[in-house]
């Protein structure tokens, strides 16, 4: 997880310059508000499930933005404040240092998607401590993110790393023509006949009955 390391586009709907072979999966709804916070006090034993769990929890980290574009693609989680500040201009997390996302339902508001990352070595946040992400869907997509972000984790933990087979999110489509299929037919007969030498008169009528007895 680093911050302020994403490079900008110019153009707008882009918004960030990809990496090698990276794609767009997902872009949510353009208001979508981000929380940064410190994930709250490990036990003494210590037996925190994410890598580089420290005891020192560093409590100064604290990062808001009310509107911004959330971004997930193949290789990154992209978080882009509307209005950039000199401490917060834009957020990136490697998709294998995202653990435990889940949605939040409250009686009354949007939608929040949350997930604990972990601090990448010189990301511009302390490492060795994990930290907790929430966005609010103002506009909604919480679920259609959801969907998206365990589909290209389910392809990580399968070993695939080829980005071509992650496309990104469609609706699906109708109306597709089928692709005619060949089934092979089980013990062929044998269709070959013996040629008739020319000149010679075909009786197609039965045999006399004396001939049979």
């Amino acid at each position: 997880m680093s911050l302020n390391w994403v490079m900008l586009a110019r153009n707008p709907v882009d918004a960030y310059v990809p990496l090698p072979h990276e794609t767009t999966i997902y872009r949510a709804p353009q208001r979508t508000s981000f929380k940064l916070r410190p994930v709250g006090n490990q036990s003494p034993s210590g037996s925190s499930v994410y890598p580089g769990n420290s005891q020192s929890i560093p409590r100064s980290v604290k990062l808001d933005a009310s509107q911004g574009r959330l971004i997930l693609t193949s290789h990154r989680l992209l978080y882009l404040p509307d209005s950039p500040t000199s401490v917060f201009q834009s957020f990136a997390a490697p998709l294998r240092n995202v653990y435990d996302s889940h949605i939040t339902q409250p009686w009354f508001g949007p939608n929040m998607w949350s997930c604990v990352v972990v601090p990448v070595q010189d990301g511009g946040l302390p490492t060795g401590s994990p930290l907790e992400v929430t966005v609010t869907f103002k506009d909604g997509g919480a679920f259609e993110f959801q969907e998206c972000f365990e589909r290209i984790r389910d392809r990580m933990q399968e070993g695939i790393n080829h980005i071509d087979e992650l496309p990104t999110y469609s609706a699906p489509s109708y109306g597709t023509p089928a692709v005619p299929v060949e089934v092979p037919v089980a013990n062929p007969v044998n269709t070959t006949t013996t040629a008739v030498p020319a000149g010679t008169a075909v009786n197609d009528e039965p045999p006399p009955y004396d001939a049979v007895i």
